[in-house]
């Protein structure tokens, strides 16, 4: 086992014992060394205490259950290893601003921290800010590309490209009528439940016109993540990471049959799944 494999052999042994005590001693073992020098490597490698590290993913994983359930919350803080929902409340507060019981009735971001990996890199330690939104069946209505393979990137900038020059893009938002100015919609293409690798990326808004085309967007949850801006690559980079990152390591599921969208706000944009 290499010096990698074993760190992340660590991060496996923490992640099965969140809802149970971890003794720093057994943890040690793991990577054959002592309780102190195996905190000291981790603070070194990753810029977190290893308490800290287990704070966090214990409050991300709480913060799931209250959105997701309604479980007491004192049986979350007990589940995650605090003495009494006082000092489970403090800590909550302290990560995310506002006490368990106001956190589960907001509609606030939720900031998501994922359980780490070590390469050459320390993977997966920035968070991600995400919210879930219960949406509702909506109807768009636009411009879309051909059917096209999923990784077709050109056909999808080439789609941005034409409705900037012909007008819809402008026509999209100067007909909307709520904060987000129009949406990017790529709807998979199914088989026999069987995914053919293909789909049809949309540009829309909510506005029929006789040439656009429509598209139904079902009622299901959404996580929504924000990028800072309109920038493709950036887009594609959060897309990768969500994926990558935190689908594996959060209690959610994604909804594949569901479509993929992005909306667009007038300086940032969201890239929202389906997920249950």
């Amino acid at each position: 086992m290499n010096y990698y494999e074993s760190l992340n052999q660590l991060i496996d042994t923490i992640e099965k014992k969140l809802e149970m005590p971890i003794d720093y001693n057994d943890l040690a073992k793991v990577i054959g060394t002592s309780s102190y020098t195996m905190q000291r490597i981790f603070a070194f490698l990753t810029g977190l205490t290893v308490t800290e590290y287990i704070r966090r993913r214990r409050l991300s994983k709480a913060a799931e259950e209250l959105r997701k359930t309604d479980h007491k919350i004192i049986d979350i803080a007990i589940k995650y290893q605090y003495d009494s929902p006082i000092s489970f409340s403090n800590a909550f507060k302290k990560m995310y601003g506002q006490a368990p019981a106001s956190f589960r009735k907001s509609d606030l971001e939720v900031t998501f921290f994922p359980k780490m990996e070590f390469n050459l890199d320390i993977q997966g330690r920035k968070e991600l800010k995400y919210r879930i939104v219960e949406g509702k069946e909506q109807i768009f209505y636009g411009k879309a590309t051909d059917f096209i393979e999923e990784d077709d990137k050109t056909a999808i900038a080439n789609l941005y490209e034409q409705i900037e020059k012909d007008g819809t893009k402008k026509f999209l938002i100067e007909n909307s009528k709520e904060k987000a100015l129009y949406y990017g919609i790529y709807q998979s293409i199914y088989e026999d439940c069987d995914y053919t690798g293909k789909g049809r990326y949309y540009v829309v808004g909510k506005t029929p016109r006789e040439d656009f085309v429509e598209i139904k967007l079902p009622k299901a949850k959404w996580a929504c993540f924000r990028v800072p801006n309109h920038e493709q690559r950036d887009i594609v980079k959060l897309c990768n990471k969500i994926y990558d990152k935190w689908l594996p390591n959060t209690e959610y599921f994604l909804l594949s049959t569901y479509p993929e969208f992005e909306i667009y706000y007038e300086d940032y944009c969201e890239i929202c799944i389906a997920v249950e």
